[in-house]
């Protein structure tokens, strides 16, 4: 086992609420308090920090353990939007990802349907695609799966590019935007949840319109400009908090 150190306030039990509905159905869980990674990992937090029974693996990163929590508070609470948000959810994080082809499927699975939506095509999908691979899903019979055919093509153009995800985002995002059926949307959001960049901001999102307050993009876009350089964090602080159900 390992205990990993985490920055506090650490809203663990917010987080997993956040995954309980967009994790890979068959294979991780949340289980009450513990998140799993099924036949790897169990995580679940103590005293000490994050408790991890079995591979670490991209845990730190998963849950965003080492947030600049006081720079965001900062920064954020300048808003008279996010400052009382800040109250209901100090600590905010971005959540992350286990793996990122998984998570990639997911985000394209959640374009224009609701995330409930969403984790029932990812668990169809899964159940053809037990070990979730880009080979295996390429290969994948995508039909009567509840899937357009342009949204199935798009995920067989994303498995069979087999994008490398360890290397820089820049270079991440430009091979998933020449995938037809990938815009700027899922491009930022994985920018977020992959990318691990704090600034990242989908601001055509439904959701950050609504909870906002306004129908207009550009608006929302210049008001996020006061939340430089933690929009990621703004992102999931109006995603998160009570006022919004369901978000992406």
């Amino acid at each position: 086992m390992a205990l990993l150190p985490v920055n506090r306030p650490f809203p663990w039990q917010t987080m997993l609420d956040y995954l309980t509905v967009r994790c890979t159905p068959c294979l991780e869980s949340v289980e009450g308090s513990v998140y799993r990674r099924h036949g790897l990992s169990a995580v679940s937090l103590e005293a000490g920090g994050l408790l991890v029974d079995g591979d670490p693996g991209p845990v730190a990163r998963m849950f965003d353990i080492e947030c600049p929590v006081d720079d965001v508070k900062r920064v954020l609470q300048r808003c008279p939007v996010l400052k009382p948000r800040l109250r209901a959810l100090p600590g905010v994080r971005v959540p992350g990802c286990w793996s990122p082809f998984e998570l990639t499927v997911r985000a394209i699975l959640g374009q224009q349907v609701s995330v409930r939506g969403a984790h029932t095509l990812m668990r169809r999908l899964n159940e053809r695609c037990p070990d979730f691979t880009p080979a295996q899903v390429a290969e994948c019979d995508l039909r009567g799966v509840g899937l357009t055919n342009s949204r199935a093509a798009t995920i067989r153009g994303v498995a069979e590019k087999d994008i490398d995800f360890t290397r820089e985002w820049a270079e991440v995002a430009a091979h998933l935007l020449s995938v037809r059926g990938i815009g700027p949307w899922t491009v930022s959001y994985l920018g977020m949840r992959v990318g691990r960049d704090p600034d990242s901001f989908p601001q055509t999102d439904l959701g950050l319109l609504h909870a906002f307050g306004t129908k207009d993009p550009k608006e929302l876009l210049r008001a996020a400009e006061r939340w430089r350089p933690f929009r990621a964090y703004a992102a999931m602080l109006l995603w998160m908090t009570p006022q919004e159900a369901d978000i992406r």
